[in-house]
């Protein structure tokens, strides 16, 4: 079975689709005035219809609410938003792949409340856990944790963006369980620019979320588990 949806096997991306909906829904993805808008989750059907939409000049922003889904569909997109330099509009929740891959790769991006981006780890991560004995995988899901580690690692690099943002906090003294997420401060300092939160004072409303502010004198400490080789 390939690792087509990021971390899935930690077992938290169940829950991450509970938080978002109280019932499975298909994923639904249209056209409105100058956005296209995608609610469900991200999987190869999914993000063809919308780079089918995406093709017209007119589209200007990819309005977005998911749980995140399959890591190649989510840089597929991200490479997509990239190219054209559109914006994303977040209005409630973009977690996991969506958070990882697709809000990054937007030129501005708006998030409807505190916690609506939220990340809990991505395939570097996988790695990190293959590596350090933590998780347990096959060999040809670790073959493709590494294929997908390195598009994720050339997404980024192009983008200008710090990868470990997706999973640092993962790693004690953090050690968050499921979600987290970050100040607009904090996630321009990883290279995620350009975001505005409707209202920033309002509290986080996903209880799987956990806000979480930066130690940045403390954070180079971490990093030797963020360089093993994918």
């Amino acid at each position: 079975m390939r690792l087509l949806h990021g971390i899935a096997g930690i077992g938290i991306s169940a829950l991450a689709a509970c938080a978002l909906h109280a019932q499975p829904r298909a994923t639904a993805v249209a056209r409105a005035g100058d956005a296209v808008v995608f609610d469900g989750r991200i999987d190869a059907a999914s993000v063809a219809q919308a780079l089918e939409l995406l093709k017209d000049p007119a589209v200007m922003r990819l309005v977005i609410t998911s749980g995140g889904g399959q890591v190649d569909a989510a840089i597929d997109l991200a490479w997509a938003m990239h190219a054209r330099q559109l914006d994303v509009e977040v209005p409630a929740a973009c977690l996991s792949s969506c958070a990882n891959y697709v809000l990054p790769a937007a030129r501005r991006k708006l998030l409807g409340r505190p916690g609506a981006v939220a990340w809990h780890g991505n395939m570097a991560h996988v790695l990190h856990l293959v590596q350090t004995g933590q998780g347990t995988w096959s060999g040809p899901e670790v073959d493709d944790a590494r294929r997908l580690a390195r598009r994720e690692a050339a997404l980024y690099a192009s983008l200008g963006v710090d990868g470990f943002v997706c999973w640092f906090a993962k790693l004690p003294p953090y050690a968050v369980d499921e979600f987290y997420t970050l100040a607009p401060a904090d996630m321009e300092r990883f290279g995620i620019r350009g975001v505005t939160v409707r209202d920033p004072a309002a509290a986080v409303a996903n209880p799987l979320v956990q806000a979480v502010q930066v130690d940045w004198a403390a954070l180079e400490a971490l990093r030797p588990a963020a360089r093993l080789e994918p």
